[in-house]
């Protein structure tokens, strides 16, 4: 999987300039249609819950953990794989991605928010 983060820039309706932080997930749609649109929901206290959450299942804590997600997916975690259901869809399976994988994302998308809130009066 192959992602990238930023800051993007808009302007509210006083005309102040402001930026929130984002994801970019490469080829997003072939994990769920709405894949990259849940990750970059995610608060930092969640994600944070979630990271350390997959590190329980990847050392061994527990064997499962139930998920995560925004709003479309339920994102189910075992100690090889994470499989994304789409919950408005009786939990038709959207996509069956490597654990380690996500798990890198996911600590990677939580250190870029704790950086962005951090130093948020940067631009």
């Amino acid at each position: 999987m192959h992602y990238s983060f930023k800051k993007t820039t808009y302007v509210d309706r006083d005309g102040r300039e402001n930026n929130y932080p984002s994801v970019v997930i490469e080829d997003s749609k072939k994990y769920g249609s709405f894949f990259q649109a849940e990750i970059h929901h995610l608060s930092l206290d969640y994600v944070e819950e979630i990271v350390g959450e997959i590190e329980a299942v990847l050392n061994g804590e527990v064997d499962f953990y139930e998920g995560f997600g925004f709003e479309v997916y339920m994102i189910e975690c075992d100690r090889e794989k994470a499989v994304v259901k789409n919950v408005y869809e009786d939990d038709r399976i959207e996509a069956v991605i490597p654990i380690e994988e996500v798990y890198e994302l996911m600590r990677d998308w939580r250190d870029f928010q704790r950086e962005y809130y951090h130093n948020s009066t940067s631009p």
